[in-house]
């Protein structure tokens, strides 16, 4: 008799499998794996060794620029001068010109201080006149607290004024700017002898 073999299509399942007991990926153990060449780890390393190296530059260029705006920082100078004998009051007029954009200038009396000579002026009033792209007008009037003495007599004139740096590399500095201007006297006859010297202060950070 003879025999018979039934031959049929396979079911899913046995599909599923047959798909499973497939090798997903083929390894090759390391020993068959040949040394990467010097020229194949450079081409492998190569883009990372840019990346970098383009991160350094523009990190370094971004440093450059800020320490050139602190460099042009702005620069006070005085314009007039008044003094009232009757109120022992002076009048100041003040032009700042400020070369950059990365220096905010505040002007506000609360976050001032004022000293002349050896005195703190505790009574004192900032107005802003004019402000222009690259310069600014303001007068400073403050009771200095004296009537009697000479008009040619001398003193510093020390002013704090709130202020910001803002910079690329690093977060916005906030500061005050220090305002002195020495030979400073009663008569607007002396002003050309009057220099001011000013430079920016960052807080302390702690």
């Amino acid at each position: 008799m003879d025999s018979q073999t039934t031959v049929g299509n396979p079911t899913s399942s046995d599909t599923r499998r047959r798909w499973w007991s497939r090798p997903i990926l083929t390894l090759t153990s390391s020993e068959d794996d040949p040394a990467p060449t010097f020229k194949e780890t450079a081409v492998f390393i190569s883009p990372f060794l840019a990346g970098f190296s383009t991160a350094v530059a523009i990190y370094l260029i971004l440093l450059f620029i800020d320490k050139a705006h602190s460099r042009s920082h702005p620069k006070f100078s005085i314009q007039s001068i008044a003094f009232s004998h009757s109120t022992a009051t002076y009048h100041v007029d003040f032009l700042v010109k400020n070369p950059s954009s990365k220096y905010s200038i505040y002007y506000d009396v609360g976050d001032a201080s004022v000293r002349f000579g050896h005195l703190n002026i505790d009574v004192f009033n900032i107005t802003r006149k004019r402000n222009y792209r690259d310069h600014t007008a303001f007068s400073l009037d403050f009771v200095a607290g004296e009537v009697n003495g000479t008009d040619v007599v001398s003193r510093e004139l020390h002013i704090k004024l709130r202020g910001k740096h803002k910079r690329y590399v690093d977060c916005t500095e906030a500061g005050h700017f220090d305002v002195r201007c020495q030979n400073l006297t009663r008569s607007h006859e002396n002003i050309k002898k009057i220099k001011c010297y000013s430079g920016f202060t960052p807080l302390r950070k702690f």
